[in-house]
């Protein structure tokens, strides 16, 4: 059951089924757990989980092309790395894809631990900003921000027709 206060996950997701948006593609990853499991709490979403995260790229394009929006879900670095060439073709073709990302924990990144999906430096935004590259808007969400870098996301990819990046450590 879940708590009375959402996590950060369960708004995210939440807010994004509030949309109509009914099936999330991607694959299941370490740090995009807590994304994982607050989908399958939600029982407005339906997870189809897909071979490899650019064939989840894909068909959250698809998705968008039918029904005006998608979900996209990947773990940090390798994940959302392989889903550059589908996100980039939904920003081609003017697809609003809500590409959620989960990261290192904060803690993992205060204290600069090298941990996989890394490039073993410390650094934790080493990826970010080519995946802001292929998006119209970005938000790092946190338990702070959620409620208001949601909205401003959701409205700038829905006005812009685009990609959106989130990321939730």
């Amino acid at each position: 059951m879940a708590s009375s206060t959402p996590t950060v996950a369960q708004y995210v997701v939440n807010r994004l089924a509030d949309l109509g948006i009914d099936r999330v593609f991607g694959v299941p990853g370490d740090y995009a757990f807590p994304f994982d499991d607050a989908i399958e709490e939600c029982d407005r979403l339906q997870w189809v989980a897909c071979a490899n995260e650019l064939n989840a790229a894909y068909a959250a394009d698809g998705y968008a092309r039918v029904y005006g929006a998608s979900i996209l879900s990947t773990t940090y670095g390798v994940g959302e790395l392989s889903a550059i060439n589908g996100v980039m073709g939904s920003k081609s073709q003017r697809l609003p894809v809500f590409f959620i990302v989960g990261s290192p924990s904060t803690q993992i990144q205060r204290q600069g631990l090298v941990t996989h999906h890394t490039l073993g430096d410390g650094i934790f935004n080493n990826f970010q900003e080519i995946l802001i590259a292929t998006c119209c808007v970005s938000a790092n969400l946190t338990p702070d921000n959620v409620i208001d870098e949601m909205e401003r996301v959701i409205r700038e990819a829905l006005n812009q027709s685009a990609p959106a990046y989130i990321i939730v450590p």
